[in-house]
This record gives C-alpha cells, structure tokens and sequence, in this order.
C-alpha cells in the first residue's frame, strides 16, 4: 500500500462526520496487541448481539458487538474505550478501508446501524440543488 493514495488510514464515520482516523502505519506496541488478545479471549465466551445469545461468536459477529459498543462509548463521550475498540476492528478486519454509523431513535430504545466498507471509499456525497425552469410556451 502506497502512502500516497492514503489507504494507510481507516476512518470510523458516525451521522456522516468522521470522529476517529487510525493510521496503520503506526505499529501497535506489546502491550496494546496484548489488550486485544485478552479481549478476543473475553469475546469467545459470548455476548448478546440484537436481542440473541451468541455461544461461539465468528469473527464477523465479534465486529459486529464491537462496532455497536463502539458507538455506544463515543455517545458517552468515552474516547479511551472508543479507540481501543476501533484499534479491535482496525487490526482484526486488515482490509477495512472505513466504518460508517448512524442511530435512529425509537420508542424501544436507539438503534445502531453499522456499514463497514472494505473497498473504495466514496464520498458522502454532495447536496446538489436542481431548480427546474418552468416550461416554455411556444
């Protein structure tokens, strides 16, 4: 991967603005891959993921409960855990180019929706105004 074309960095989106950027450039020490491990361990007995028990979570299930967990911290404004969740997500998914989230309020409580994107990061995208002009009589 070339510096260049800046795919190094992976970056965590949440209602559209980017609120975390990792650089995979930046090795991570001893102790942090450490972490990790303890909580992959910490994992791999289970969790609750949408209402269901899961026994023997895949990976993919482990960066579901994480990504929605992450989310969950930086609406309490918890950085430290933030970042040590999204370093999870950014180690285990080598290939993760952006994470995207949105909540949607409920009655029944707050709904998370996360997207990962592995390949082409595109733009949000602009607002584009289009004001038609009314026909013209002939």
């Amino acid at each position: 991967m070339s510096e260049a074309s800046g795919s190094e960095k992976v970056s965590f989106l949440l209602e559209g603005q980017e609120v975390l950027t990792y650089d995979r450039a930046i090795a991570l020490t001893d102790q942090q891959k450490n972490y990790l491990e303890d909580m992959d361990r910490t994992l791999e007995e289970g969790f609750i993921l949408a209402g269901q028990k899961v026994e023997q979570p895949d990976l993919e299930q482990k960066t579901q409960f994480v990504a929605l967990n992450l989310v969950q911290a930086l609406q309490k404004e918890d950085d430290k855990t933030a970042i040590i969740l999204f370093s999870y997500l950014v180690d285990r998914m080598p290939d993760l180019k952006q994470a995207k989230a949105k909540v949607k309020e409920s009655e029944s409580g707050d709904k998370i929706g996360v997207e990962f994107v592995f390949d082409e990061i595109k733009p949000e995208g602009q607002k584009l105004e289009f004001h038609p002009k009314p026909p013209v009589m002939h």
